[in-house]
């Protein structure tokens, strides 16, 4: 055969036409926002490494996402700089690698090459479906996963075909190192040992090498259970983010895919809900600790919907291997139209999951069972929580070796048996074809337009943040979101006037929403129409009279105009209705202070110092009691412990020194 009609040749075109699809995806990529303005898990993940290469440890928090990827963003942010593409260019060149490894990979599943083309057909397979070019090129972890998710692939084969007690210990630190990145992975650690205890070993070595698998796994995790020890002071093993996600798992309104949980338009969204519970408990929470309740609640919501679950659940395995493109953060369906470089991808889902699944029946029984041991983890270990396009990326490598060995087979198959096989494909493909799961295309066409008009208020274009809001009108016209949430980027940027402007404009649409005259109010507080904005807030208040912001933003208005009873008033009437809230509490007791009622702000605040340890402000305005009261050390003690504090800014340090030094003259003038 000529070298050039061989199956490396075949890897060797795939990968020179990947990268140059990839160059010119790069450049469309740079002329967007997506990458230079990130937004939602992105701008977790940046901001997260920016704190990182500022020296900041993690906010005396326990870690609520997986720590591996934010580590390795921070490093390409020593090393190239913040805010760059160096990230979208290093994902890229690694999508690329994943190319060759399914290659490679699929060669290694077909030990006896009888399928020699299988593994140039698997890898042109994958290297044509487009989501995984998409989702290298932007500020997110699915093409690290991937990688990371092929070599467990391949290091499972090798100790499968080993057995030795080492490639079962290098298999468990893969294992490990990609539950960093993604916590679900490490289900891997219960299900590959299935292969250790199906060899014809005497049990005590099937026990030994199980054994140093599972420790090995959990080594990895040894790390980040101390850190979060030391930063936190809070025994969480990897993440804290398990119970928010399960809760959104069981709320059957939102039919299998991912919706707040939070109920009423006055919830401030928390992705993690650290703010609501916190006030509902009325005491700082750690992060095991809501993570813990959130659990429960998710429990109940499976128990008290126990009839409507089944459907529930299988609703959400049906879109998981779904061909529809289940956006959340960002629509690949909409960017694969809009960037002329992915169109070229054209090979679809569907296709992949379809055949990828079927293939797996004609691999050998141990590598068939390596497969299906992969796959199916992963996959249920995603269903009790909701899938997204980017959450089935790491499965999409397998899924095309899949599809590469069952074309091979099926082509050398006789007429009567591929004709059996040809129509289990068809019948597999029609069944996953995208009908009732997909989403209205103007529903996520409009939240595209609104993420582009945050992203342009973000770099404070107004020219560009109200086009894309008048785009998002179009699409789905007459809706109050619309221009509520103009009117919030609108805001960012100060742009008062055609804020306001929104605004009004989702009030006539909506007149029984609380949230849009409360935003009215706060608008008109910042522009220093304080009877207006006070106006807005009692219309709030009248709206949802169980809401207490209106009331909070009201005493603090009162306050500025100089309306220290009626300030009281309002603060009182906030306090009684969410006596939970650190902010609520911590303005009360600052009012009742200078109105002189020191009896009733001092308990207020020696128990919001207790509950809130944390909350700085609270410390500040107990010192500063302490000091009308006459008692400089007490003030100075106070001080102290809050200088203690972790993760004080420099503005805060500043103001603890001031404090301190005023404390200490008191004290001196004193004696």
């Amino acid at each position: 055969m000529s070298r050039w009609r061989t199956p490396e040749a075949a890897l060797a075109l795939i990968l020179i036409f990947s990268v140059i699809v990839r160059i010119f995806f790069f450049f469309q990529l740079a002329a967007t926002d997506l990458v230079t303005v990130p937004m939602l898990d992105s701008q977790d993940y940046h901001d997260w490494a920016v704190q990182l290469v500022s020296g900041n440890p993690g906010w005396g928090e326990t870690y609520w996402m997986g720590p591996l990827y934010p580590h390795l963003l921070a490093l390409v942010y020593m090393v190239f700089g913040v805010g760059g593409m160096a990230i979208s260019v290093l994902q890229l060149l690694l999508s690329v690698v994943n190319i060759a490894l399914v290659f490679f990979l699929t060669r290694d599943f077909l030990a006896d090459r009888t399928a020699t083309w299988a593994a140039p057909l698997a890898a042109g397979i994958f290297a044509l479906y487009g989501a995984p070019v998409f989702y290298a090129g932007l500020i997110l972890m699915a093409t690290l996963v991937t990688t990371l998710y092929l070599l467990i692939a391949r290091q499972a084969l090798v100790a499968w075909r080993q057995n030795t007690t080492t490639s079962w210990l290098v298999l468990g630190l893969l294992t490990g190192l990609a539950g960093l990145a993604r916590g679900n992975i490490l289900l891997l650690l219960a299900t590959l040992p299935l292969l250790i205890f199906k060899s014809n070993i005497e049990i005590n070595l099937r026990l030994k090498k199980t054994t140093a698998f599972i420790l090995a796994g959990l080594i990895m995790l040894v790390p980040v259970t101390v850190r979060n020890l030391v930063v936190a002071d809070d025994f969480v093993i990897l993440t804290s983010n398990g119970g928010i996600n399960l809760l959104i798992g069981q709320q059957t309104a939102h039919k299998g895919i991912f919706g707040p949980i939070v109920k009423g338009s006055q919830s401030q969204y928390d992705a993690s809900m650290k703010i609501p519970l916190e006030q509902e408990f009325g005491r700082y929470l750690k992060g095991s600790e809501i993570s813990r309740i959130l659990t429960r609640r998710a429990m109940e919501e499976f128990r008290d919907n126990i009839g409507a679950m089944p459907l529930h659940y299988l609703r959400k395995m049906y879109r998981f291997w779904n061909g529809y493109e289940l956006p959340q953060i960002f629509s690949y369906d909409y960017w694969h139209h809009a960037m002329p470089a992915l169109r070229v991808l054209f090979i679809p889902f569907t296709l992949l999951a379809a055949l990828g699944l079927l293939g797996v029946r004609f691999l050998p029984g141990g590598q068939r069972l390596i497969m299906g041991l992969m796959l199916g983890t992963y996959f249920l270990s995603l269903v009790p929580f909701f899938p997204t396009s980017r959450y089935r990326i790491p499965l999409v490598p397998l899924l095309a070796i899949g599809a590469g060995v069952f074309l091979v087979y099926v082509w050398q198959m006789k007429w009567p048996r591929q004709r059996r096989w040809l129509l289990a494909a068809v019948v597999l493909i029609c069944a996953l074809l995208p009908r009732w799961a997909s989403l209205a295309p103007q529903e996520v066409t409009w939240l595209v337009h609104l993420h582009e008009a945050s992203r342009a208020s973000k770099r404070n274009d107004l020219k560009t943040t109200l086009a894309k809001g008048e785009l998002a009108e179009e699409v789905r016209p007459g809706l109050a979101d619309t221009p509520y949430h103009l009117a919030l980027y609108l805001e960012d940027m100060e742009a008062w006037p055609q804020a306001m402007a929104a605004l009004q404009l989702a009030a006539n649409r909506s007149t029984k929403d609380p949230l849009i005259p409360y935003r009215v109010g706060v608008f008109q507080d910042k522009q220093g129409q304080l009877a207006e904005a006070l106006d807005s807030f009692r219309r709030a208040a009248n709206l949802d009279p169980q809401w207490s912001m209106p009331w909070l933003q009201a005493g603090s208005t009162l306050r500025k105009a100089g309306q220290m009873n009626d300030a009281i008033s309002a603060l009182e009437k906030a306090y009684e209705m969410s006596p939970g809230n650190h902010q609520i509490r911590s303005n009360l007791a600052s009012a009742y202070a200078a109105t002189g009622q020191f009896d009733a702000a001092l308990p207020l605040l020696e128990k919001l110092v207790v509950d809130y340890p944390f909350y700085v402000n609270g410390w500040f305005n107990l010192a500063m009691v302490e000091l009308q009261l006459g008692n400089p050390g007490r003030a100075q003690t106070i001080l102290r412990n809050a200088s203690s504090l972790r993760n004080l800014t420099a503005g805060q340090i500043q103001r603890i020194d001031e404090l301190l030094l005023v404390a200490k003259q008191q004290e001196t003038r004193s004696r």
